[in-house]
């Protein structure tokens, strides 16, 4: 039982004796850690327990002022952080400001995974963002840990699951033929450069015209760092020959200022929900491989022109139109034949 008079002591009483131990606040394995004290009667015990309530008080102190949002703030000041590409530490940052918005003013050492559960609860409707600050609480964390800016018990993503995320789904056909002959200009010349490179949104929005070079487009992806030439499809070179040379940026407005890639997003979902649908750019990368895929082209071919690894283009394959696959088939049979 706990000692009635002496904060933070418990006695235990063994072979008729009492012994006393000092709750420091700190766990390890789970438990409390507890040190010894001398007997309450003796002159030793007055400088120990003050001791050991002083380091208690401290670190109690400190844990109250490293706050969430100051731990945030010293991970995004680290070499760690600025070592990442810029186009992660912008992600990050967008996350990174969510998660200071619900649980800042919060001790960092305190945050436990029921709070991360409850804000991955309050983001089900959007499982992407929640998942993204999922990962980033658990990377700020560690860093954390590693820094002892928080304690290395404190692992509040710990057994927190992911939440499941629907696959980005390619677009239909007249759904796709819709946007490339769209009279909206702006979904029209975007549907083209994401279909007809097959590369992310972001990569597409950051393309400009001194990329055109020689008949092919000169492409550095973000996320991976590639740099990738892809030859220009008739379509997409029609595509840019009658667009106007607005800006530097392929996508830019009619002031010649670049379009950032939220705008162009909500462009292609007005697109979409036109047709009843709830459909993302992303599924047009899909679209691009599933095309480059049933044209006959290899595995490493296609991976050449989206920059994917040859398993994800695999993993697209399965997606292919089979009937397309089938007469494909028996005419390449039929030629044989003959």
């Amino acid at each position: 039982m706990r000692h009635k008079t002496i904060p933070h002591v418990k006695r235990v009483k063994a072979r008729g004796n009492w012994y006393y131990y000092f709750d420091t606040g700190t766990k390890k394995d789970g438990k409390a850690v507890y040190k010894r004290l001398p007997d309450p009667a003796s002159r030793e015990f007055g400088g120990v327990y003050g001791a050991l309530l002083g380091h208690r008080m401290r670190r109690t102190n400190l844990e109250t002022l490293m706050t969430v949002s100051k731990l945030i703030e010293l991970y995004e000041k680290s070499p760690v952080f600025n070592k990442l590409s810029a186009a992660t530490r912008k992600s990050y940052a967008i996350h990174l400001r969510k998660i200071e918005h619900e649980m800042g003013k919060a001790p960092a050492a305190k945050v436990e995974p029921k709070d991360v559960t409850h804000l991955m609860d309050k983001l089900a409707d959007q499982p992407g963002t929640a998942n993204m600050c999922l990962a980033v609480i658990g990377t700020v964390y560690k860093w954390g840990r590693k820094r002892h800016h928080v304690p290395l018990t404190c692992e509040p993503t710990r057994d927190v699951e992911r939440l499941e995320m629907g696959e980005h789904e390619p677009w239909p056909g007249h759904v796709l033929n819709a946007a490339l002959a769209s009279e909206n200009a702006r979904v029209r010349l975007a549907t083209h450069l994401l279909y007809y490179t097959a590369q992310r949104i972001g990569d597409a929005v950051k393309l400009r015209w001194s990329d055109i070079r020689d008949g092919a487009l000169s492409v550095q992806q973000q996320k991976t760092g590639k740099a990738l030439r892809i030859p220009l499809h008739t379509a997409l070179a029609a595509e840019l020959e009658k667009t106007p040379r607005t800006g530097l940026m392929i996508l830019s407005g009619v002031d010649g200022r670049p379009v950032g890639d939220q705008r162009v997003r909500a462009a292609l979902k007005e697109h979409c929900a036109e047709f009843g649908l709830d459909l993302v750019p992303h599924g047009l990368r899909k679209n691009a491989v599933i095309a480059l895929l049933e044209a006959g082209c290899s595995i490493a071919e296609t991976a050449s022109i989206s920059g994917q690894t040859f398993q994800v283009v695999e993993y697209y394959a399965k997606l292919r139109d089979q009937g397309k696959l089938a007469s494909a088939a028996v005419l390449k049979w039929q030629g044989n034949a003959s």
